[in-house]
């Protein structure tokens, strides 16, 4: 199985990151901020297209982040 590496910055400056499958769903989602790792719930929405967004839910200031990708 594939497996692919996304990240993003929050805007309190976390480094989003999520883990997708083949298919470009989450796998797992995490954020990382002075050397701290959390859990930061993330999913994909319209993963089957050329463009796909990704939505993170920042554990360290609890915004939702959505950010596009292109394949």
């Amino acid at each position: 199985m594939n497996r692919f590496r996304i990240t993003s910055r929050c805007e309190c400056q976390a480094l989003l990151i999520a883990v997708l499958d083949e298919h470009r769903h989450v796998v797992e989602g995490s954020a990382e901020r002075l050397g701290i790792i959390e859990v930061a719930p993330a999913h994909s929405i319209g993963a089957e297209g050329d463009r796909f967004d990704v939505a993170w839910l920042c554990p360290f200031c609890a915004r939702n982040t959505l950010r596009m990708f292109h394949v």
